[in-house]
C-alpha cells in the first residue's frame, strides 16, 4: 500500500459556502468545517521501493495457468460427467469454459490494475468490502480444498493401479503427507512445475495423436441422449477443471509487462484449455464409449488401455500421478495463505497468523489439511466435485461484480492496461450462467454455496465487523451514483412552486400561539392558491367546531376547509383519503398522558399516510435566520432539502448542512459528504454552510450542532419499523423547534430497497 495525498488547495482557514450576502451585512466567511480538503488515503501501491523482479515470460504465465487446471479436470472428472451427460461431456467442457470466460477477463484487468496483489479475496475484499471480502474468502478456501480433496482421491485411484492398496486409505496417507510437506517449508520449484505441465502436455499429445484413429463415431451417438439437462448439470460439475485460469493474478508482480501478458496468457491458457478438454474426452468417449466410461475414476487409463497398451497404461498413469500431486500440493498450499490472509486483514484469528522456524503459516496449513482429510474421509467423490464447481461458480460471480463495482466507482487509482471488452455485458452474462449453472447442481452443493453466504455474514458480524473498515469501491459506486440521482431530483424540486394541497393536524390542546407558528410554517410550504385543509383532534368527545386559526397577511385566497374528528386510524385515513394532500403537516405537543394516544396515532399516520408527513415540535419561533438541516445524503433529502429552501426563500435565511459520521469514517467518506454539499450549493441562490464531523456521541453533541438555530430538520427513516425511536429521540433532545420530514414513498419501499438504504446510510 501507499499513502496518497489530496489537496483541492483551500486555505488554512475553514470556510463555507458562500451563496450571496449575509443577511444585514456583506458577504461573510463563516467558521465552519471547510468544503476544500487536504487528505490522505491508502491505495494499493504501484511497486513502492520495494519490488520483484519481473522475469515471467508469457510461456511461463501460461504453464501457470495450465498446471493449475491440468489434473483432475483430465484425469478424473469425464468419467463422472460421461455417466451425467452421456457423449454431450464434451460439448460440456466447451460450456464451461465459455461460463469462465467472462471472469478471467475481469481478473485480467483487474490484474493490470493491481499487480501486487493477485489473490480473488483481496479483489473482492476492495471492490465490495470486507462483509463480502469474507464470504468470498470462505469460498475460494473451500473450494480450493475441495478441489485437493478431489485430486487426492483420484490420486489414490491412479496409484492403486499399481497394488492392490483400497483406495481411501492411500488418499489418506497422500494427505497427511502433503501437510507434513507444507508445514515443514518444502515448495515446489516453478522450474518443476515447468517440466510437469510440459510432460503431460506431450502425454496428451500423443493420446490424442494415437487415440484420433480408434475414435468410433457410432459411440458419440446419441449425443445428446441424456438430454440438455444432462449437459447442463456435467458444464457445472467439470466446471471446477478450470478453476485455475486466474491464477495468475497471484503472480502479478512477478511477470514481464503485465498489461500485455496477464491478458494474454489467461486467454490464451484459456484457449487452450477448451481446445485441449473437448479433444482428450472426444477420444475417450470415441474409443471406449459413454457407457463404458461412466463412473470410473480412470478414465484416461481405461481409454489408453484400448491403444496403447499396458505399457502405455503405466505411463498414463505415472504422468497423471506426477500432475495429480502437483494439483493437490498446490491446492493444499494455497487454500491454506486465504485464512493467513484472512487474519492479517482482522478477519480470522490471529493465531492463524503464527509461523513455525521455516516461516510456514502452520497452523493455518493444520487448519486447512484437517479440513481435507474430513473431506477426502467422509465425502463422495461426485459430491467433492460439485462441491468444488459451486464454490468456484460463486467466487466466479463475485470476481465479475468485483469488476463492475471498480468500474462503476471514481477511485482514481483503479487504471487498469487492459479493460474486459464488451463491458458490462460479459460480466452480466458471467453472473446469471454462474448461478444458472449453480442451481443445477443439486441439493447439497446449493446449501453448500448458501452456507458460505450464510456462514460468511455470520462470521463478518460476530468476529470482523469491528475490527475492520467498512470502506469498498462498490459502497463508493453507490453512494456516487444515488448522490447524483439525489443532486438532480433537488434541482427538480427546487423549482417547483410548493405543495399544491396541505392538511394541518392540531391537538385539540394547542395554544392560539402554537396553532400560529405551525401555520406561519405550512403556509410557506404551500402553493399560491393552494388548498388548505386543518383538522382538529380531540381524543375524547367531539365538541363544538374550532376555528381556523387566524392566517397571516396575504393567505387569504387559499381554499381552506375544516375539520374535526376523533383521531382513530380509520377516520384520520378516510380524512387524509378524502382530500389526498400532498403535504400533512401535523403538531406535536409536549409528551404527556392526555397527548399520548395523539402521538402515538399520528406516528401511526406516519407510516401509513399516501402523502409527505411532517411533525413540527414547538418550542417557541419568531424569526427564521438560520435552518440546521441534520444528516444528509438519505432518502428523505430532496424532501429536507426542498422544505427548508422554500423556508429559506422566505425568510432568507441561511441553511447549514449538518452531518455526522461514524468516528471510524475514512478521509474519503468525509470528502464525499462535502462534495455533495458543494453539488447542492450550486442549485441555489440560498447561503448555504457545511458541516461534516465524526464522532461517537451523538446525543451528546447536539447542542453544539444545532446552536444558534431557529428550526432544525430532520429525516424520518425509510424503514421506520426500525428507526422511528432514533429520529423521535434526536428531536425530543434538540432544544430548537424542530421539523421531522417522512418521503411520501418511505412506507411503499421493499425490503431490498430499505436494505440497500442501510448499507449506503
Amino acid at each position: 500500500m501507499e499513502a496518497v495525498t489530496y489537496d483541492s488547495g483551500c486555505s488554512e482557514r475553514s470556510q463555507v459556502i458562500m451563496k450571496g450576502p449575509a443577511k444585514g451585512g456583506p458577504d461573510a466567511i463563516a467558521c465552519f468545517e471547510p468544503l476544500c480538503v487536504r487528505f490522505t488515503v491508502s491505495r494499493p501501491s504501484t511497486g513502492g521501493d520495494i519490488r520483484v523482479k519481473r522475469e515471467l515470460g508469457l510461456y511461463s504465465v501460461i504453464t501457470i495457468s495450465l498446471g493449475a487446471m491440468i489434473g483432475s479436470g483430465i484425469f478424473v472428472l469425464p468419467g463422472l460427467a460421461a455417466k451425467i451427460a452421456g457423449p454431450a461431456v464434451i460439448l460440456a467442457y466447451v460450456l464451461a469454459g465459455i461460463v469462465v470466460l467472462p471472469a478471467a477477463l475481469s481478473k485480467a484487468e483487474m490484474a493490470t490494475a493491481m499487480p501486487e496483489a493477485g489473490g480473488t479475496y483481496v479483489f473482492i475484499d476492495k471492490a465490495m468490502g470486507p462483509l463480502m471480502g469474507t464470504v468470498a474468502g470462505l469460498g475460494v478456501w473451500f473450494s480450493l480444498i475441495f478441489k485437493a480433496a478431489f485430486s487426492l482421491v483420484g490420486l489414490g485411484a491412479y496409484l492403486v493401479m499399481f497394488s492392490d492398496a483400497p483406495v481411501k486409505p492411500v488418499a489418506l496417507a497422500l494427505a497427511g503427507a502433503l501437510i507434513v510437506i507444507n508445514v515443514a517449508g518444502v515448495k515446489q520449484t516453478a522450474g518443476v512445475q515447468k517440466t510437469v505441465v510440459t510432460g503431460v502436455l506431450l502425454m496428451l499429445g500423443i493420446f490424442i495423436a494415437r487415440g484420433i484413429p480408434h475414435v468410433n463415431v457410432a459411440n458419440l451417438q446419441p449425443f445428446l441422449g441424456e438430454g440438455f439437462e444432462g449437459l447442463i448439470v456435467a458444464t457445472g460439475v467439470i466446471f471446477v477443471s478450470y478453476a485455475g485460469v486466474t491464477k495468475v493474478a497471484s503472480i502479478a508482480e512477478e511477470i514481464k509487462d503485465p498489461g500485455r501478458t496477464i491478458p494474454r496468457g489467461i486467454l490464451g491458457s484459456v484457449g487452450l484449455m477448451m481446445l485441449i478438454y473437448p479433444v482428450v474426452v472426444l477420444v475417450m468417449v470415441g474409443v471406449v464409449g459413454s457407457g463404458e466410461l461412466a463412473g470410473t475414476v480412470v478414465p484416461v487409463a481405461d481409454a489408453a488401455r484400448a491403444f496403447l497398451g499396458e505399457i502405455g497404461v503405466d505411463v498414463v498413469s505415472a504422468i497423471a500421478v506426477l500432475a495429480l500431486i502437483s494439483m493437490a500440493n498446490a491446492g493444499l498450499l494455497a487454500s491454506s495463505r486465504y485464512p493467513f490472509a484472512m487474519s492479517r486483514n482482522a478477519l480470522a484469528p490471529i493465531v492463524l497468523q503464527r509461523l513455525s522456524r521455516r516461516s510456514t503459516p502452520f497452523v493455518s496449513i493444520v487448519v486447512t489439511g484437517s479440513v481435507m482429510l474430513l473431506l477426502v474421509a467422509f465425502v463422495p467423490l461426485l459430491e467433492l466435485a460439485k462441491l468444488a464447481s459451486a464454490f468456484q461458480l460463486l467466487v466466479f460471480s463475485f470476481v465479475n461484480v468485483a469488476l463492475i463495482a471498480f468500474r462503476e466507482s471514481l477511485v482514481d487509482w483503479y487504471r487498469p492496461t487492459f479493460r474486459s471488452p464488451l463491458y458490462p455485458w460479459t460480466q452480466i452474462f458471467g453472473i446469471v450462467a454462474s448461478f444458472g449453472l449453480l442451481t443445477q447442481l443439486g441439493v447439497v452443493p446449493l446449501v453448500g454455496a448458501g452456507g458460505i453466504i450464510v456462514g460468511g455474514f455470520v462470521w463478518y458480524r460476530v468476529f470482523g465487523r469491528s475490527r475492520v473498515s467498512k470502506q469498498s469501491a462498490s459502497l463508493d459506486a453507490l453512494r456516487v451514483r444515488t448522490t447524483a440521482g439525489l443532486v438532480e431530483k433537488t434541482r427538480e424540486r427546487l423549482h417547483s412552486p410548493g405543495a399544491a394541497s396541505l392538511l394541518v393536524v392540531f391537538h385539540h390542546g394547542a395554544t392560539p400561539d402554537r396553532e400560529r407558528a405551525v401555520m406561519g410554517v405550512g403556509l410557506r410550504l404551500l402553493e399560491p392558491g393552494g388548498q388548505l385543509s386543518v383538522a382538529h383532534i380531540d381524543t375524547q368527545d367531539i365538541g363544538p367546531t374550532v376555528p381556523v386559526p387566524d392566517l397571516p397577511a396575504g393567505a387569504e385566497e387559499l381554499d381552506v376547509d375544516e375539520h374535526q374528528t376523533r383521531l382513530r386510524r380509520a377516520a384520520l385515513m378516510d380524512l387524509v383519503a378524502q382530500r389526498t394532500p400532498e403535504l400533512v403537516l401535523v403538531e406535536i405537543p409536549p409528551a404527556s398522558r392526555r397527548t399520548r394516544q395523539y402521538i402515538a396515532d399520528a406516528r401511526w399516520l406516519r407510516e401509513h399516510a399516501d402523502a409527505s408527513v411532517l411533525f413540527f415540535h414547538y418550542r417557541g419561533i419568531r424569526e427564521v435566520n438560520t435552518i440546521v438541516i441534520m444528516g444528509s445524503g438519505g432518502p428523505a433529502d430532496v424532501d429536507k432539502i426542498s422544505l427548508a429552501h422554500r423556508l429559506a426563500e422566505h425568510d432568507d435565511a441561511t441553511l447549514r448542512l449538518v452531518h455526522i459520521l461514524d468516528e471510524a469514517a475514512s478521509e474519503a467518506e468525509v470528502v464525499s459528504v462535502r462534495n455533495y454539499h458543494l453539488q447542492l450549493s450550486e442549485l441555489t441562490e440560498v447561503r448555504i454552510e457545511s458541516r461534516v464531523e465524526r464522532s461517537a456521541d451523538l446525543f451528546g453533541n447536539l447542542d453544539r450542532w444545532t446552536e444558534g438555530a431557529d428550526l432544525v430538520i430532520l429525516g424520518a427513516a425509510a424503514h421506520p419499523s426500525a428507526h422511528f425511536d432514533l429520529s423521535d429521540r434526536i428531536a425530543g433532545s434538540i432544544r430548537h423547534p424542530v421539523l421531522t420530514v417522512s418521503p411520501r414513498v418511505a412506507h411503499r419501499k421493499t425490503l431490498g430497497r430499505r436494505v440497500l438504504e442501510r448499507i449506503i446510510y
